[in-house]
């Protein structure tokens, strides 16, 4: 088994210094490709327990987290929070990437999740203007809610930190309808992401009559 990353103050001074020599990174998701960051990525098939419990997503509107957000679906979940000075906007720009790989089958076959960690300060406006930075598309999905209940979901997912600010760089791929997910530790890159996607995808095809 691969050594876990280094912890997230670590990673974020390495990536800060990265950041310092790439000024063009805070430009348009769609000018720069996800920036190369030092560290390992751990990949592990992993379990996790969907709360169904009321969030609410960029726009305000009222939903259950499995019954209304993930369903049956192809999903890619990551946890972000608005404020963040580094890891989020990476975690964004490798999400904007995905997005843009995917392209009509965003909100069809394939749904990006983000989830607020800071459920007190990003209340619905302060997402939509986050996911209007990133020029998310429908089928890109940014929650929030009460803090008691986005806990839960995190704790869930198994992405929770009492520290939000301490919070991992994890971002979990699965296929709910079956059951089967994969998390990555890291900073992973959209084309492991995407990798991950379709093996589900392939799957999910080879048991359909």
């Amino acid at each position: 088994m691969k050594r876990r990353p280094a912890t997230s103050a670590v990673m974020c001074l390495l990536v800060g210094l990265m950041l310092y020599a790439s000024p063009g990174f805070a430009h348009s998701p769609d000018q720069h490709e996800t920036p190369v960051v030092p560290g390992e990525v751990e990949v592990r098939p992993t379990t996790v327990r969907l709360h169904d419990l009321d969030l609410l997503d960029q726009d305000g509107k009222r939903m259950k987290f499995r019954t209304d957000v993930v369903k049956d679906r192809l999903v890619v979940i990551d946890t972000i929070y608005t404020t963040c000075p580094v890891v989020c906007p990476i975690l964004s720009a490798t999400f904007a990437n995905v997005q843009r790989s995917l392209g009509d089958r965003l909100g069809k076959d394939v749904f990006l999740i983000s989830i607020s960690v800071d459920p007190t300060t990003d209340i619905p406006p302060r997402l939509k203007a986050y996911a209007e930075r990133w020029e998310a598309k429908p089928g890109w999905i940014f929650l929030t809610g009460q803090k008691t209940v986005v806990d839960r979901v995190l704790q869930g997912l198994g992405v929770y930190s009492v520290n939000y600010t301490d919070h991992p760089p994890t971002i979990l791929v699965g296929d709910n309808g079956r059951g089967e997910w994969t998390r990555f530790y890291g900073f992973a890159t959209p084309e492991q992401i995407l990798g991950a996607v379709e093996r589900l995808r392939t799957a999910r095809q080879a048991k359909t009559p």
